[in-house]
């Protein structure tokens, strides 16, 4: 940031971090083993829409690039007006792949500070989503209990965090577990 942006009161947007995703394709064997988690196969990337034609065309390099890796998918908006990408292919890595690709190509066309986040949904008895923050490079868990009432198993998800600490880099500051109900996974 410049003398100029500082005087201005502007300020520069954390660039996104991605390379950490790719974490999460080893960390699955861990889930399944050490808690009977199941991948659902799916995992969502969401993003802040932007009304622009260089916007527009992102997104179709997106739907193109998709399609080119035979992987399903769909294109929604949620309440709050944040896209979601959802993929879902039988191999696991194909989904954390096609996320990966996904989340660079907004970066890349100049969007990286539109993304919000990457969910990874598992289940056994429970739901978990993983959920990554594109600003701070960093995976944690989210286990709803009663969505309706915004309740979650914290106990769940600290022992997730134990375990998986090892393998995925994990946010410690415990207020930036933000939930994401509803999520459309």
């Amino acid at each position: 940031m410049g003398f100029l942006d500082s005087l201005l009161g502007r300020t520069k947007g954390i660039a996104p971090k991605v390379d950490s995703l790719f974490s999460m394709a080893t960390a699955y064997i861990t889930l399944s083993t050490e808690f009977s988690l199941s991948s659902t196969g799916k995992a969502g990337i969401c993003f802040k829409p932007v009304e622009s034609g260089d916007f527009d065309q992102v997104e179709n390099e997106i739907v193109e690039l998709l399609k080119i890796s035979e992987t399903t998918f769909e294109i929604k908006q949620d309440e709050f007006g944040y896209a979601w990408v959802i993929v879902a292919d039988a191999q696991f890595e194909n989904v954390v792949s096609d996320i990966h690709a996904v989340s660079s190509t907004l970066i890349d066309g100049g969007y990286g500070e539109q993304v919000l986040c990457a969910v990874f949904p598992f289940r056994n008895q429970k739901s978990v989503f993983w959920i990554y923050s594109y600003k701070r490079g960093k995976f944690y868990p989210f286990v709803p209990v009663e969505p309706k009432q915004h309740k979650r198993d914290y106990a769940y998800e600290f022992r997730l965090r134990s375990v998986l600490q090892r393998e995925l880099p994990i946010e410690q500051e415990l207020e930036r577990w933000y939930p994401l109900w509803d999520v459309p996974l």
